[in-house]
């Protein structure tokens, strides 16, 4: 089965509405990521189908719940990616929500280089890349606390990512985070640490991606109150004495 008939058939069970030029576009982005993964290794996957269904249909399959998470009443008009890579799910959430604006954000110099490359081939609009490193800009006024939603596909544990995350997301908003089955243990081990950001866990929302056989989860976190201004720390704080 070819990339064309595997995205619409997995975009129907999803429940995703989808024309011919939006699967045009996703196909358009899978060639541009396997074309410039060859050169520059933007993610560990290689071969363009395990793209297609580990990346591109994971990062969308969060559409199963776009009334819940995207259009609740609540107005969701600014959107942030934290630790995009090549632009997962952000960029390609952009091409289904078009009324809403996606920051994506990462540090590393080649994959902003690849994102600014994609914006201007593919045409998003309702798309602006951040280079910049999560645990500095979530102290900016600029950033902080000023997204609707913030979304996160990065593997990190549950205590690193929530600090990571959490102080860029305005009071009501919404922190998601794609997850597999370790999230129970993680969030056994960590119950304290999304209070202490002044986090609340609000759902957990379960999906099957086609062709993935894995169990995927969707962690949603509702900002509850401000952020200590004591969070993010630095990275070395962050990681040799995570929050418990």
């Amino acid at each position: 089965m070819n990339a064309s008939c595997i995205l619409r058939e997995s975009l129907a069970d999803f429940g995703i509405g989808f024309s011919q030029d939006r699967v045009g576009i996703l196909e358009k982005y899978l060639n541009l990521v396997y074309e410039y993964n060859q050169k520059f290794n933007l993610i560990g996957t290689k071969d363009k189908k395990g793209i297609l269904i580990r990346h591109v249909l994971d990062s969308i399959s969060i559409l199963k719940y776009e009334k819940m998470i995207f259009n609740n009443g609540d107005q969701v008009r600014k959107v942030l990616d934290l630790g995009t890579g090549a632009g997962l799910p952000g960029a390609l959430l952009s091409i289904f929500l078009k009324d809403k604006t996606f920051y994506l954000l990462d540090k590393t110099l080649k994959k902003i280089n690849f994102l600014n490359m994609m914006v201007e081939k593919l045409g998003f609009k309702n798309v602006r890349v951040i280079r910049g490193r999560a645990e500095e800009l979530g102290n900016e006024a600029q950033y902080r606390e000023t997204f609707d939603i913030v979304l996160a596909r990065a593997v990190a544990s549950l205590n690193i990512l929530s600090e990571l995350t959490i102080p860029f997301c305005r009071i009501n908003g919404k922190i998601i985070f794609y997850k597999s089955k370790k999230i129970f243990s993680e969030l056994e081990s960590n119950r304290e640490v999304i209070p202490k950001l002044g986090g609340k866990v609000d759902n957990l929302l379960e999906v099957e991606v086609p062709y993935l056989n894995e169990y995927r989860t969707f962690l949603v976190i509702k900002k509850v109150f401000k952020s200590p201004v004591i969070y993010p720390r630095t990275y070395n704080k962050i990681i040799k004495k995570p929050l418990q």
